[in-house]
């Protein structure tokens, strides 16, 4: 994703403030953020018959540190002791419970930090220039936005913290259907030694609901929660409100001069439309 523009729109509280200046951003858990569906799946164990269940249940026993078992003979055991569909109530019931406690173990490890993507090469594209994101995360239109290069972002990021980031654009449901984590899945990635499940799982972790399209977010992912640091350059513009407050102006335009590189510019409501207009300042 290189060369793309990625903005994320800010308050301007202290701690704003303090992110912009000491130039961090904060990772969080999926609990902590806005959709009242982050995290959410559906479990399917559709397309799974007897046959599989028992090769499944084999792996399974083959990884228990039991001595003198042999799996298979195991797993054929358990399927004959059971009586009609019991066999399979029996596997997806203990599935179903490994599965959740390997879907929890994902979301507590799953860290974030949501930028929204440029649409089109427009200089001012949406969702910057969305009036929704600026009520929503800017404060009513009282706060700014920045800009970064994707790319520089995400580098200075894994050097300054030395680690290494995953990165995934939202995928919006039309359907109204929540993601799907398969049984299946599960059951053969247990079988494979895959991480077939894991990435399945994290693939749902990046699905929200069409009405959260006018975001159009990208996330960064880490395993590590809090601050991160950045490196100033990877900040191409930052955007203030013509309704910010005259002392969150002056501290971004301290910031500006600073940071002479980067653009700034004042967003202005248009007086005979609905739109924004941008002037650019020279700090």
């Amino acid at each position: 994703m290189r060369n793309h523009r990625v903005f994320k729109f800010r308050a301007g509280n202290a701690n704003d403030l303090d992110a912009l200046f000491d130039s961090y951003v904060w990772f969080a858990g999926l609990s902590a953020l806005n959709d009242p569906y982050e995290g959410f799946a559906a479990l399917s164990n559709e397309n799974i018959d007897d046959d599989f269940r028992e090769k499944y249940l084999a792996a399974v026993y083959s990884k228990e540190p039991k001595k003198e078992i042999n799996p298979e003979k195991e797993a054929s055991k358990v399927r004959q002791e059971c009586q009609g569909d019991s066999f399979s109530e029996y596997v997806d019931t203990k599935t179903a419970e490994l599965i959740n406690s390997y879907y929890e173990e994902h979301k507590n490890d799953f860290k974030i930090f949501s930028l929204s993507l440029a649409k089109d090469q427009h200089e001012f594209p949406a969702p910057l220039n969305n009036m929704l994101m600026w009520s929503h995360y800017a404060n009513g239109f009282k706060g700014f936005c920045i800009e970064f290069d994707f790319e520089k972002l995400k580098e200075s990021i894994e050097t300054n913290m030395e680690c290494e980031l995953g990165t995934s654009q939202v995928a919006y449901a039309t359907d109204g259907k929540l993601p799907v984590v398969n049984m299946k899945t599960f059951m053969q990635s247990t079988i494979d030694d895959s991480k077939d499940s894991s990435f399945e799982i994290i693939d749902a972790f990046t699905k929200k609901e069409q009405s959260w399209f006018y975001e159009n977010e990208v996330r960064f992912i880490s395993t590590t929660a809090g601050k991160h640091e950045y490196s100033s350059d990877a900040i191409n513009a930052i955007y203030v409100s013509e309704n910010a407050p005259n002392w969150l102006k002056q501290s971004i335009m301290t910031f500006a001069v600073a940071n002479s590189n980067l653009k700034l510019f004042l967003i202005k409501l248009h007086r005979s439309e609905y739109k924004f207009g941008f002037e650019r300042i020279n700090a």
